[in-house]
């Protein structure tokens, strides 16, 4: 056998055993990062907020949520989706909850399957599924207002897989603290090249970012260890206009929702707001 053969031989080898190899790695890969424990006990009445708990239907799963609605003196009226990052689970989304509530802003936050309360298990094809079921309960709760969709980390991923197909559409979308894709993700991480190609090229958010047809605000901190800065500049730049950028400073990456300040979220706010 010449060289080129046995090159090409070992080609065909290489790419047989990705194939054989991708639902064990997926599944894994699943388990690990896609399911959480239950959710927290915190919830938007643990800081004097009313609230409802709503249990949207996913297919043949229940997806759990909290809604809170802005004061009713308000105006204009607000609400954003949110779609929270790997490993998260609701409660822990009371406090940015809040912070929106005195701001004038409504919000629901979801559990993706296989997270918190919410039907187990988890899987790239659930988790992507699950965002136009969630828009849909989301969208009926606020009938004539401003709906808008914020996607944090991981969560831009499934967002933006679902936003060409969410009825009515969004009328403004927010990427925080994004990784540019899975693979990017993993490639800072270290995962060994075998392993990255053996994963589906899902959650590219620079390649659905290209696609957006309305406004969009990308948003990213200096500080970021996660999903480093040049990440979301490469999102902002693939996008067409209309578009914003907010670089922020010092910020780790889960600010917005741990210890959420009017510095972190004032171009968040901003530029929620119909103009």
């Amino acid at each position: 056998m010449t060289r080129p053969t046995k090159f090409g031989v070992g080609v065909l080898c290489l790419l047989a055993g990705i194939a054989m190899a991708r639902p064990v790695i997926m599944h894994f890969m699943s388990k690990q990062f896609l399911n959480t424990g239950p959710n927290g006990p915190q919830t938007p009445a643990t800081v004097g907020l009313a609230f409802e708990r709503l249990k949207i239907p996913s297919g043949r799963r229940i997806l759990d949520s909290y809604l809170v609605r802005a004061p009713a003196t308000c105006q204009p009226r607000v609400a954003v989706l949110i779609f929270h990052g790997v490993m998260e689970t609701i409660s822990e989304w009371v406090p940015a909850q809040k912070f929106l509530h005195d701001h004038c802003i409504s919000s629901v936050v979801f559990d993706y399957s296989g997270h918190g309360e919410s039907s187990r298990p988890g899987t790239i094809e659930r988790v992507n599924e699950d965002g136009i079921p969630a828009y849909a309960t989301f969208a009926a709760q606020f009938p004539g207002e401003r709906l808008c969709v914020l996607g944090h980390s991981l969560g831009n991923g499934p967002m933006l897989e679902s936003l060409p197909r969410l009825s009515p559409p969004a009328s403004c979308v927010v990427v925080a603290n994004a990784f540019s894709s899975l693979r990017d993700a993993g490639r800072k991480r270290g995962t060994s090249t075998f392993l990255l190609y053996a994963i589906p090229d899902v959650w590219n958010v620079v390649e659905n970012a290209k696609r957006l047809r309305i406004p969009l605000l990308v948003v990213y901190s200096d500080a970021d260890t996660v999903n480093p800065p040049a990440m979301g500049q490469r999102i902002f730049d693939a996008a067409p206009e209309p578009k914003q950028l907010a670089v922020l400073h010092g910020f780790p990456h889960n600010a917005l929702y741990q210890n959420p300040t009017e510095e972190w979220w004032a171009p968040v706010l901003r530029f929620l707001q119909p103009r």
